[in-house]
């Protein structure tokens, strides 16, 4: 049919005759790719009172019967329809729809626009949102929006009309039977209202078993983690039926926050996720992780720190304000100074030990335990450990009084030989162990899935049911221009280069990246020789001066012996020099390579460790020096015998840290995809013979 008859059908369905102005007819023309057209022949069935309709039809020619079976199985006739007449779900209001049997009498010929796609057109259009009766009419969004637990403290007529500021980025979705509307593992990132249907929750376990968790019915509300937090779903969401929901996302409501930050002492905020929310974020976290709680040591370990100076300073106090009351006397005076001081000490230890504990917490996210440890003011040491590489968690309360104030040690055991992460004396252990032990579970049932749905998906193309995705363009940079330089300047290039090489070198695809140790801190070790270089070449030049004019000879031998010296000087400078230069380290985006070279050739050291191996990883900043240019040491562990390596004198360790940390998990996620797809091969390999066992007659 012509795109202005399909034009003509439209104008005529009821719910459009309002649309009469320009806009309205802009609209109703983008709306034409989406009517269908489809031939029935007799006794063919259209829709099914199995499920409410799902779509609003025109009768081109032909003519159609609705009826509807009771449980006995007895036929009611409910109506016929002709040619120009119209059927099924013709409006976008919240209605609870009874399915109905319609089928073809004779040959019919007729137009229909799917109810889902009919509000996602609703939903784009700010016209249609406004001219069309329908749930997202502002007025009928804040109606919503007061049912939610969330927005219940906005009933009140002075703060009902800040929910009209969030209406229009509220939105209207409808998923037919049996589609999901979120699976387990994927990220939560919106909150939803049903507002017709049903929709099913289930939940797969790390052994592979599928668990109904419950339903949601119309009036209920998902997603206030995901909104004001955000997380991984840990439940299949799955439509009954045809379900349609109300949905706010999290990065539209966010930018209203900021606008509006007020409305947070109005939101009734749950208190798990009120909890999640004031926990503290940290920049290292990836996009796809969040974090699940931050824990400091128990008092108990500050009071054991802090006893000894805190005895020392009640006791000398009294003293030192009884002397300070007496009349003028010199020994008072020398004694109470004397008292002072270690009065002060007292209280810069208990100080200094309060800002160590206070620096000093464990973090559990989505996806891996920190440990960071600031030894106050200038060292920072820091730990981790993926959940999938946690082997053993050891819980011990050492004594009647951890028993009394509820605090113990946790020791998260990995595969590595010498390092676990020892969270001693923390609060609420065993709260904490149940925590790990879900994150654990979790992880795994996420893997299990996302290898689920990869096979679902090979399958989808196999059957070519979804095409495969197709690779982005690649785009082909022009090469630079060679650029002209002299030859001192690539001679002073390469001098400079040598003598102080840069700490971070990467490839230009961006895939290896080379790591050396600071040259500034080879600087300082070259310095044991390179001032007697100095010293040397001053002093003897100023030797040969005086003595130029004498015996030639003596003068000569003088030379010979200050150009040995220098030379022997000279030597050993370009061996520290190389010594220090020759170590680097490799990171690939499969491999990390630790090599330590001698110079001359003469010893070469190379280890090498597939980034799915590393157990732990740490990183330490030295001081304030440390701070200041920073720089400091990485250490982590593999599973093997040897398996300890250290990265010592790197720059920006806290980086260096991260970096090899998502090299680490973008790796093990490859890795699991190729798990997946070849046993997906081996599957479909299974199907294939078994259906060519099957044509064959087996």
């Amino acid at each position: 049919m012509e795109p202005k008859d399909v034009l003509a059908q439209l104008k005529r369905i009821p719910l459009f005759q309002g649309l009469t102005d320009s806009a309205g007819e802009d609209v109703l023309v983008r709306m034409v790719p989406f009517v269908r057209e489809r031939v029935y022949e007799p006794g063919d069935r259209i829709m099914s009172q199995e499920h409410p309709p799902d779509r609003l039809c025109i009768i081109l020619e032909g003519k159609v019967r609705l009826t509807r079976t009771d449980e006995l199985g007895n036929v009611a006739l409910i109506a016929e329809h002709q040619a120009g007449e119209m059927f099924g779900r013709m409006e976008l209001t919240v209605q609870e729809l009874e399915g109905v049997n319609v089928e073809a009498v004779e040959k019919t010929r007729l137009l229909y626009l799917l109810f889902r796609e009919l509000v996602k057109i609703y939903d784009q259009s700010d016209y249609l949102r406004t001219h069309l009766p329908g749930p997202l009419r502002p007025a009928q969004v804040v109606a919503y929006l007061e049912r939610m637990p969330l927005f219940q403290n906005f009933r009140a007529e002075r703060w009902e009309e800040e929910l009209y500021h969030i209406a229009p980025f509220v939105h209207d979705q409808v998923f037919g039977n049996g589609e999901w509307l979120f699976r387990q593992g994927e990220i939560s990132d919106r909150l939803k209202i049903v507002i017709e249907g049903r929709i099913q929750l289930t939940k797969i376990d790390p052994d592979g078993l599928v668990k109904e968790v419950g339903w949601l019915e119309v009036g209920d509300v998902a997603g206030e983690t995901g909104l004001l937090v955000g997380d991984f779903h840990d439940v299949l969401a799955t439509a009954v039926g045809q379900a349609r929901i109300l949905y706010l996302q999290r990065d539209d409501f966010t930018a209203l926050l900021e606008q509006h930050p007020r409305w947070w002492n109005k939101l009734n905020v749950s208190e798990v996720v009120d909890a999640r929310r004031k926990i503290q974020t940290f920049d290292w976290l990836r996009d796809d992780e969040w974090t699940v709680f931050v824990v400091q040591r128990h008092w108990t370990r500050l009071f054991r720190q802090i006893s000894v100076p805190l005895f020392f300073f009640l006791l000398l106090t009294p003293v030192l304000s009884y002397l300070a009351s007496l009349p003028d006397s010199t020994v008072a005076m020398v004694v109470a100074i004397l008292l002072a001081v270690p009065v002060f000490v007292s209280i810069g230890v208990v100080v200094w030990q309060y800002l160590n504990w206070r620096d000093d917490y464990f973090v559990l996210t989505t996806q891996r335990v920190v440990h960071i440890e600031r030894d106050w003011p200038f060292d920072v040491h820091s730990e981790e450990c993926s959940l999938d590489t946690i082997q053993d968690i050891y819980e011990v309360r050492p004594g009647m009084a951890a028993h009394i104030l509820n605090y113990g040690n946790l020791v998260l055991q990995t595969a590595g030989e010498t390092v676990d992460i020892d969270m001693d004396s923390i609060p609420h252990p065993a709260r904490w162990r149940a925590m790990i032990f879900e994150q654990i579970e979790r992880a795994k049932a996420r893997d299990l899935l996302r290898a689920r749905g990869q096979i679902r998906d090979l399958l989808a193309r196999r059957l070519k049911i979804e095409k495969a995705p197709s690779p982005p363009p690649s785009k082909t940079l022009p090469s630079p221009p060679p650029t002209r330089r002299l030859w001192m300047l690539l001679t002073f290039s390469w001098l400079w280069e040598y003598l102080f090489p840069p700490s971070w070198v990467e490839t230009d695809d961006g895939g290896t990246i080379i790591l050396r140790r600071f040259w500034l801190l080879g600087l300082l070790r070259y310095l044991e020789v390179f001032i007697p270089i100095l010293i040397v070449g001053i002093g003897g030049g100023w030797l040969l001066s005086g003595i130029r004019d004498g015996d030639p000879r003596r003068f000569f031998s003088w030379l010979v012996a200050w150009l040995i010296v220098e030379a022997i000087l000279l030597a050993v400078l370009l061996w520290f020099v190389e010594d220090w230069r020759n170590d680097y380290v490799q990171l690939t985006p499969s491999h990390i390579i630790l090599v330590k070279q001698k110079p001359l050739l003469l010893r070469e050291e190379r280890r090498e460790a597939r980034l799915d191996r590393i157990q732990n990883l740490s990183f330490q900043v030295p001081g304030f020096w440390g701070q200041v240019l920073k720089f400091g040491h990485i250490q982590f562990e593999t599973a093997g015998r040897e398996g300890g390596f250290e990265l010592k004198w790197v720059r920006y360790p806290a980086r260096i840290r991260s970096l090899i940390s998502d090299r680490q998990y973008a790796y093990n996620q490859r890795q699991r995809q190729f798990e997946a797809t070849r046993r997906q091969d081996e599957l479909l390999s299974w199907f294939a013979t078994y259906d060519n066992l099957r044509r064959e007659g087996y």
